[in-house]
C-alpha cells in the first residue's frame, strides 16, 4: 500500500464508496414511533415502525439506513393513499430503497414497516449482554452509524426527529430509554408494555433502550430526578456516581443558560459495553467499573475517572444532544466540548483532586500524538463507517478541548462562557457547524476568534513557539517564532508554511513581567517590563503549543521553578523541554537537571508527569552498561518524597499524599528496583490478597502489579482467586491488569491465553493484550502471540477494537518489530486503524531515531552527575 499505484487506486474507491454511503436528500423524518419486542433467550427482537417524513421533492423511491434487519412488511402513506413498498437492499452501504408505483408529493408521509433484526453479541447496534451473575440482558448502543441496527433510520446526525419508544419486555424485566415512563401496562400474555413519553429532537445515534434486570438509587438535582442503574444486586454500589450527578446538574444548570432540557435524567452501568460511556439523550449508559465503586474503599483516582466521566457525558447533553454536529467531520463539537467541560464541576466540587492540573498533563499527551506527521486535523472528512469510527480520537477529544480552554483563556471565562450560551441558544434542538461556533465567540467577544481557531481546526499539527529573550534596560526584549513541531528530525528541520494563530502569554521572573500577546506571523518581538533572566513562553499553561527554550533558560528556569512557577506551568515546562530533547534541540541532561530542580516538588500530578518522563528514560534510553547507574540515581532522586509521605497511609494523609504514595512506590520499586520499595509493594500485595478491603484502595493495584513483576505462579493463582472473588468492578480490574505485569513466560502466556476465552468479556480482551504489549518483559511475547492468534484477536472487543492492538504496536522501539508491524498488517488490514497503523509506525521510528541521538548523551551526563550527583 505505499507505493502511489496502490493508494491512489485505494483512494479513488474509497471516495466512491463514501459518496454512496450518504443518504439522497428526498425526505426527511420528523418523528419515529418505535415499538421493540426483544426475545432474549433466542437472541432476536421484532420490531414495528411508522416514520413520520416530510417529503422534501416528489419521488417514488426513500432511502433509509439499514443493517442486519429482515422486513417483513412495509407501507408508505401519502395525502391520504396506501401504498405497499418494494424493499431493495443496498447491502455494502447499510441501505435499503424503499419503491412506490405512484411518485410521492412534496409533503407529511409516513412509512409503516414491521420486521425482525438480531440482538448481536458485538456491543453494537441493539445487542445482548450478560451480568455477573448469568443474566441477560438487551441493550443499544448507536454511536456512531449502529442506529441502523436496530430500526431502519435516517442515520445521519442532521435528520433530528422526535420519539416516542414502546418495549414489550419479559414481567421481572425493568426498561429504560429516554423518556419518562407514561405507561406500564401488563400484556400481552406474560410480558408487560412500556411506552416512553415522547422525546425532544434528537439525532438517531442518540436513542437507547435498556432491558433486563435492572435496580437503581435515586436522588434529584433542581427538580430532575436521577437514578443510577445497576444489574440487581449491585445498585447500592451507585451512590457515589448519584451524588457526583446531583452536583454536576446544579453546577451545569448555573453555568449554561438553557437548563437541563430533558425532563430526567438515568445513568445506567452496564457490564458488556463497548465505550467507556454513551451520551445518549436523558439516559446515558456506562461500562459498570467507570459508574459503580464502593464508597468506603474505592480510590480517588478511580472516583475522580467516574465524576469526570459522568461530567462528560451530562456536559454531552448540551453539547452534541441538544447542539449536534451537522456530520460527523465536526465530531470534535461534541468530544471536544464535552472534554473541556467535563472537569470544571468536577473542580467546583472537589478542589482538592485538582482536575485542572489533568488538563495540563492531558494537553501534553495529547501533543505527543499530533507531533507525529501522520496526524490529522480537527476537522476531518469521513463517510464511511470506518472512517467515521477513527474520527473518535485523541484529537477530536484531547486537542479540541485543549484549543477550547486557550481561547476561553484568550477571551476571559465570562466572555467565552457568553459566546458558548449564544452558540446554545442560536442551534438549539438543532445542527451546528465548526464557524457556526467562532462567529458565536467572535460577534460575543469582539475579537478575531473566527481567524484564531480555524489555523488550529483546519490544519493538522502542534506549533512551537521559540523564546529567544534579551535584557535591555528596564525592560526585556522577547523573540518569538513558530513553525510546526514533529519528532520526525528531518522534518522539524525543514519547517514548511503553516502559520498559526497562537494567543501567547509570557512570564518573567519579576511577577510584573506578564503579557498576552497574539502571534500572527512566523516571527514577532515583545517587550515584557523589568529586566528578567528568563521568560517562560506558555503563562498559565493554557495554549496549545509547544515552547522551545535554550539549555540557559532551562537551567534558569530549573532554580526558579519550585518559587516562581505555578504548579501548571512547571508540568508545561517539563513537557516542553522533553519535546525539544525528543528532537534534538535540548541534549537529554537538560531534561534530567530540570528534574533535578523539581525534586522538592511533592505536587502529585507533577510528580507524576517526571515520573513518566524517567520511566521512558528507563525503557528506552539507558543502556545495560548504565543501568545501574541510572536506577542508583533515581533512588536518590526518589527516596527523599517517599520519606516525606510514608510508606503506610496516615489519617491525617491529603487526598495529594494519598495518590502521592502510590506512583512514588511503583517508580522505586520498577524503574529504581529499589529493595525496600519492593518489600513494601509485596507486603501490601499480600495483605491486598488476604483481606481486600483492608488496603487502600489507591495503593491495592499498584501494590498487586509490582509484586507481579517479580512474582511466581503461587502468587499468580491468589491473583487469579481474587479476580473471581472480586466485589466491586475496581478490585476486579485491579486483580485482571495486576496479570498483565507478570514477567515469567509461563505466566505471560497463560494470561494471554486467558485473555482470549470466553471468561474475559470481549471489551476488556484486546486492552489486557494491549497491556503485556507495552510491558518491556512481555513485549515480544504479546506480539507474537498476536500474529499468532490474530483470528480470536480481532474478533474480540467489537468490529472496531482492533484498533486498540494496533495502536499499542506504537511501543515498540526496535527495527525488528517494526518490520513485523508492517508486514503484518499490510496483510491483514484494520479498515477503523488505517491511521492508527500509520501513527504507529511513526512513532518506532521516531523511538528508534531518539534512541540512537539520546543514548549517548543520557550516558555522559550519567558519568558526570550519576547519583553522587545527588549529594
Amino acid at each position: 500500500m505505499k507505493r502511489i499505484l496502490a493508494v491512489l487506486i485505494f483512494f479513488m474507491a474509497a471516495i466512491g464508496l463514501a459518496a454512496a454511503q450518504r443518504l439522497p436528500k428526498v425526505a426527511e423524518p420528523t418523528n419515529y414511533n418505535l415499538t421493540f419486542t426483544p426475545h432474549l433467550q433466542s437472541a432476536r427482537f421484532d420490531g414495528t415502525e411508522t416514520i413520520s417524513i416530510r417529503v422534501l421533492k416528489p419521488t417514488s423511491e426513500i432511502t433509509l439506513n439499514a443493517a442486519d434487519i429482515n422486513f417483513y412488511d412495509v407501507s408508505i402513506t401519502s395525502g391520504g393513499n396506501t401504498q405497499k413498498a418494494r424493499v431493495t437492499p443496498q447491502t455494502e452501504n447499510e441501505m435499503v430503497v424503499l419503491s412506490v408505483d405512484q411518485p410521492l408529493p412534496v409533503g407529511p408521509a409516513t412509512i409503516k414497516i414491521t420486521y425482525r433484526g438480531v440482538l448481536n453479541n458485538q456491543m453494537r447496534g441493539f445487542y445482548l449482554g450478560k451480568d455477573s451473575q448469568g443474566r441477560k440482558y438487551a441493550a443499544t448502543q448507536f454511536e456512531a452509524t449502529d442506529a441502523r441496527r436496530a430500526y431502519p433510520s435516517f442515520d445521519e446526525p442532521a435528520y433530528k426527529a422526535t420519539f416516542d419508544i414502546t418495549a414489550v419486555i419479559d414481567k421481572d424485566m425493568a426498561a429504560i430509554s429516554n423518556g419518562k415512563i407514561a405507561s406500564d401496562t401488563p400484556g400481552p400474555d406474560d410480558k408487560h408494555t412500556v411506552k416512553f413519553a415522547t422525546t425532544p429532537k434528537m439525532s438517531s445515534y442518540l436513542a437507547a433502550l435498556v432491558v433486563g434486570q435492572f435496580q437503581y438509587v435515586e436522588g434529584s438535582a433542581d427538580g430532575i430526578p436521577i437514578r443510577v442503574w445497576a444489574p440487581s444486586g449491585k445498585q447500592d454500589m451507585g451512590k457515589f456516581a448519584l451524588d457526583a450527578a446531583e452536583h454536576i446538574l446544579s453546577y451545569y444548570d448555573n453555568y449554561f443558560s438553557i437548563k437541563y432540557p430533558y425532563g430526567k435524567l438515568d445513568l445506567i452501568a452496564l457490564p458488556d459495553f463497548s465505550a467507556g460511556a454513551m451520551e445518549n439523550t436523558a439516559c446515558i449508559t456506562f461500562r459498570e467499573v467507570i459508574l459503580l465503586i464502593s464508597e468506603q474503599h474505592g480510590s480517588i483516582d478511580m472516583k475522580k475517572e467516574i465524576a469526570e466521566v459522568i461530567a462528560h457525558e451530562m456536559a454531552h447533553q448540551w453539547f452534541g444532544d441538544l447542539v449536534t454536529m451537522d456530520w460527523w467531520d465536526d465530531i470534535w463539537l461534541n468530544e471536544g466540548f464535552a472534554t473541556w467541560m467535563e472537569s470544571k464541576p468536577v473542580q467546583a466540587w472537589k478542589p482538592e483532586w485538582h482536575a485542572d492540573l489533568d488538563n495540563v498533563s492531558d494537553t501534553g499527551r495529547t501533543m505527543n500524538v499530533d507531533s507525529l506527521a501522520s496526524t490529522r486535523p480537527i476537522h476531518q472528512a469521513a463517510n464511511t463507517p470506518a472512517q467515521i469510527q477513527e474520527l473518535f480520537d485523541g484529537i477530536a477529544y484531547g486537542k479540541a478541548a485543549a484549543v477550547l480552554r486557550m481561547i476561553e483563556s484568550y477571551l476571559g471565562e465570562q466572555t467565552f462562557r457568553a459566546g458558548v450560551n449564544n452558540y446554545l441558544k442560536q442551534h438549539a434542538y438543532g445542527n451546528a457547524s465548526a464557524a457556526d461556533f467562532w462567529n458565536a465567540q467572535t460577534q460575543t467577544s469582539r475579537k478575531p476568534v473566527d481567524k484564531i481557531m480555524p489555523t488550529f481546526v483546519m490544519q493538522p499539527g502542534v506549533p512551537i513557539v521559540d523564546v529567544k529573550a534579551q535584557c535591555s534596560g528596564s525592560s526585556t526584549t522577547v523573540n518569538l517564532t513558530q513553525q510546526r513541531y514533529y519528532y520526525d528530525r528531518q522534518k522539524f528541520e525543514s519547517p514548511g508554511d503553516e502559520l498559526w494563530q497562537i494567543p501567547v502569554c509570557l512570564k518573567g521572573a519579576d511577577d510584573k513581567s506578564q503579557k498576552c500577546e497574539l502571534l500572527t506571523k512566523k516571527e514577532q518581538t515583545f517587550n515584557l517590563p523589568a529586566c528578567s533572566n528568563w521568560v517562560l513562553g506558555n503563562a498559565g499553561a493554557k495554549g496549545y503549543y509547544r515552547v522551545g527554550y535554550t539549555s540557559k533558560a532551562t537551567d534558569d528556569l530549573a532554580r526558579d521553578a519550585e518559587t516562581k512557577l505555578t504548579p501548571a506551568e512547571r508540568i508545561g515546562v517539563q513537557t516542553d523541554v522533553w519535546a525539544s530533547v525528543r528532537v534534538g534541540n535540548q541534549p537529554v541532561g537538560d531534561f534530567m537537571a530540570l528534574a533535578q530542580g523539581l525534586q522538592s516538588d511533592h505536587t502529585s500530578a507533577v510528580v507524576q508527569d517526571l515520573i513518566g518522563h524517567l520511566d521512558f528514560i528507563h525503557q528506552y534510553l539507558v543502556t545495560g552498561s548504565d543501568r545501574s547507574t541510572y536506577e542508583a540515581w533515581l533512588r536518590q532522586y526518589l527516596t527523599p518524597v517517599m520519606t516525606s509521605v510514608g510508606w503506610e497511609p496516615k489519617p491525617t494523609d491529603t487526598d495529594e499524599e494519598t495518590t502521592l504514595r502510590p506512583r512514588v512506590l511503583r517508580a522505586l520499586a520498577v524503574d529504581a528496583h529499589d529493595a525496600q520499595a519492593m518489600a513494601e509493594a509485596k507486603k501490601l500485595a499480600n495483605q491486598a490478597l488476604d483481606h481486600p478491603d483492608e488496603v487502600q484502595g489507591e495503593l491495592s493495584f499498584i501494590a498487586l502489579s509490582v509484586a507481579a513483576s517479580d512474582g511466581d505462579a503461587a502468587f499468580y493463582d491468589r491473583i487469579f482467586s481474587v479476580l473471581k472473588q472480586a466485589k466491586s468492578p475496581e478490585q476486579y480490574y485491579n486483580a485482571l491488569f495486576a496479570l498483565t505485569a507478570f514477567r515469567d513466560p509461563k505466566l505471560v502466556e497463560r494470561t494471554l491465553e486467558f485473555a482470549i476465552s470466553p471468561e474475559v468479556r470481549s471489551q476488556d480482551a484486546l486492552q489486557v493484550i494491549a497491556s503485556i504489549m507495552r510491558n518491556p518483559a512481555g513485549k515480544k511475547q504479546a506480539w507474537d502471540f498476536v500474529q499468532n492468534h490474530w483470528n480470536d484477536v480481532s474478533r474480540a472487543g467489537g468490529p472496531f477494537a482492533s484498533a486498540e492492538i494496533v495502536g499499542a504496536t506504537g511501543s515498540f522501539c526496535n527495527a525488528t518489530m517494526r518490520d513485523q508491524v508492517t508486514q503484518f498488517f499490510q496483510a491483514h488490514r484494520v479498515a477503523a486503524a488505517e491511521r492508527t497503523y500509520k501513527l504507529s509506525i511513526e512513532e518506532i521510528n521516531d523511538c528508534i531515531e531518539l534512541r540512537s541521538q539520546q543514548e549517548p548523551k543520557l550516558a555522559s551526563w550519567l558519568g558526570e552527575h550519576g547519583a553522587a550527583g545527588m549529594q
